[in-house]
């Protein structure tokens, strides 16, 4: 098997994949950086918190959360390896013969979609990056957009290939709706639908799961057996925990308030299974390993590869695992502790970045260090010559006297014939890529990366809403729904179509509604032309840490906004599964 030098190498000369994805992940990062100075400031530090907690007591979440299934009636199971994972999913299947997956990255981990076919199961990838990238046979390039790696003119000749020879450009709207027209038709006859899960809440028993294409929805609501496939360590203590995690999610991943859909699924609907498989693989040593077991505090928003000049540089498909970038250079040795990624640690300028922008305090500087000693110890890293070359610093370095002398040599030799070496970079290594110019100091690094006042990321210089002076609620709810496309209104005309909801409360900051109980049923909304939420004012909150009175014990439901994508060289296209429009009506 190739190693990530060889695989970047050849990635870059026949895709170069860092035209597509670089300026796209500039943005990006801009967008997040604005986009998290509105939250409150101490977000990250909840969410870290949240995290920390879980994973120091694991066991203990995951026995509440059995007790918690099993009121609700929720399948509770926990396979020790992919092999398990993958036949439980079968066992749980029985006779199902056509599935609708949504993404999930432990999916991929266990390899869930190859070996479900090869058991005679059709299997539609039905978020529209993983329908893409399905269709092009090379997996996922990113956490959260699967199909990063491709331009519009590639997915164009995808989509042809794959039974879309009537599109006549490449438009991204198009395209996407193209997808969508065939994922809902594959939805009206599925038998099982299987999702991913964010995270669980031990104290409820409830499941989140958040996304933006209504995919999602669709899984969980319509087949009559939903499966949700999930990490061990997708779990919070309690609602504020889950509340905390979305506050810094959706900034990080996709530069949202919050996703379109943020979805708290509790029990099954009438008539319908729901289980969650909960994937060890060696997550659970990882959690007794002082070293390394704050890998397990991510919650996959992809931050640090957005911020990685490697990632940037040379794609995700060279790293050759399904968790790519910088957590992924960490976690995939660990998950595969055969070696077949033992070299990925190396996959890193350590320019710290990843480590500044981590929401949850990952230091993943520190990680790959430990990781590369760690493989020089076992033999798995570092050749003859890098040996050679260590032993020849240490003789050098190895004594007050021999350090004097050896610095003294080495100043003359720059001085003399530095300028032959000016501008020399090894070719076809993307480490050597040139790092993003940011402030750097190393008191950043300390404890998991640099955090402003209050608890945030750094991001540069943008100054956190929390300074300024606060804006009257119902006015700030305008203005973050009205830049969501949602329409704000005192009254309105209800029209044929239309899903009428009343909300249970609003979120200023984001521009969000809460619905819960039978208001958050999944079906009618996503069969309405035009979504009417009815808001009263007084209930509407400043950050969505501000609902946990509010979520109830049932199913809950934050929309914000319509349902939307930006699987296509990140061009947002609204309305995919459900209303295209949504209006709130606000009531005083």
């Amino acid at each position: 098997m190739s190693g990530f030098r060889e695989r970047a190498a050849r990635e870059m000369e026949r895709h170069n994949p860092g035209e597509t994805v670089t300026p796209i992940m500039r943005k990006l990062m801009a967008d997040s950086a604005a986009m998290l100075a509105r939250g409150p400031g101490d977000s990250a530090a909840r969410a870290a918190a949240a995290r920390t907690f879980a994973i120091a007591h694991l066991d203990d979440l995951h026995e509440e959360l059995r007790r918690q299934f099993r009121r609700r009636g929720i399948g509770y199971h926990r396979a020790a390896t992919p092999e398990v994972a993958v036949a439980t999913t079968r066992r749980l299947l029985k006779g199902a013969r056509k599935v609708a997956k949504s993404k999930t990255m432990v999916g991929e981990e266990v390899g869930l979609t190859h070996a479900l076919r090869e058991g005679g199961i059709e299997v539609l990838e039905t978020d529209i990056g993983e329908y893409i990238v399905d269709i092009e046979g090379r997996g996922p390039s990113h956490l959260t957009a699967p199909a990063l790696h491709l331009n519009r003119a590639r997915i164009h000749e995808l989509l042809a290939r794959g039974g879309g020879a009537d599109l006549p450009d490449d438009d991204p709207e198009r395209l996407s709706r193209h997808v969508r027209d065939i994922v809902r038709d594959f939805f009206t006859s599925c038998d099982a639908g299987i999702t991913g899960a964010n995270t669980t809440i031990a104290s409820s028993g409830r499941i989140l799961i958040v996304e933006n294409e209504g995919n999602v929805a669709l899984g969980a609501s319509h087949p009559d057996l939903h499966i949700a496939i999930t990490g061990l360590e997708k779990v919070v203590a309690d609602e504020a925990g889950a509340l905390a995690l979305l506050e810094v999610l959706a900034p990080n991943a996709t530069a949202q308030p919050l996703t379109s859909f943020s979805h708290f699924f509790a029990g099954p609907e009438k008539g319908q299974e729901r289980h969650v498989v909960f994937v060890d693989n060696g997550r659970s040593a990882i959690a007794k390993d002082a070293r390394y077991r704050d890998v397990l505090k991510c919650i996959r928003c992809g931050a640090c590869m957005n911020a990685c000049p490697v990632y940037r540089t040379a794609g995700g498909l060279s790293y050759g695992t399904p968790y790519m970038g910088p957590i992924g250079a960490v976690i995939s040795p660990l998950l595969w502790d055969d070696g077949r990624y033992a070299d990925l640690p190396e996959a890193s300028s350590l320019c710290g970045r990843c480590t500044e922008v981590c929401p949850v305090g990952i230091p993943l500087h520190r990680l790959l260090l430990e990781l590369r000693a760690e493989g020089v110890e076992n033999g798995e890293l570092g050749s003859m010559v890098e040996r050679m070359g260590w032993g020849a610093w240490a003789a050098a370095f190895g004594g007050t006297r021999r350090a004097k002398l050896a610095t003294a040599l080495g100043r003359f030799g720059i001085e003399r014939f530095g300028r032959f070496f000016e501008g020399f970079r090894p070719e076809g290594d993307p480490r050597a890529a040139p790092v993003i110019s940011v402030e750097r100091d190393p008191a950043m690094l300390e404890g998991g990366g640099r955090r402003e006042e209050g608890g945030g990321p750094a991001r540069g210089p943008v100054e956190p809403e929390s300074e300024k002076a606060p804006m009257d609620l119902v006015e700030l709810f305008r203005e973050r729904a009205g830049a969501l496309g949602v329409e704000v209104v005192e009254r309105i005309r209800k029209a044929q179509g239309d899903r009428v909801v009343k909300a249970t409360a609003g979120i200023a900051n984001t521009g969000s509604v809460l619905l819960t109980g039978r208001e958050a049923a999944r079906r009618p909304l996503l069969a309405a032309g035009r979504i009417v939420v009815e808001l009263q004012a007084k209930t509407i909150v400043r950050h969505p840490s501000g609902l946990e009175g509010y979520l109830g014990d049932g199913d809950a439901l934050i929309l914000t906004g319509a349902s939307r994508t930006a699987d296509i060289e990140k061009q947002i296209v609204r309305g995919i599964h459900g209303a295209e429009r949504m209006v709130v009506v606000l009531k005083r």
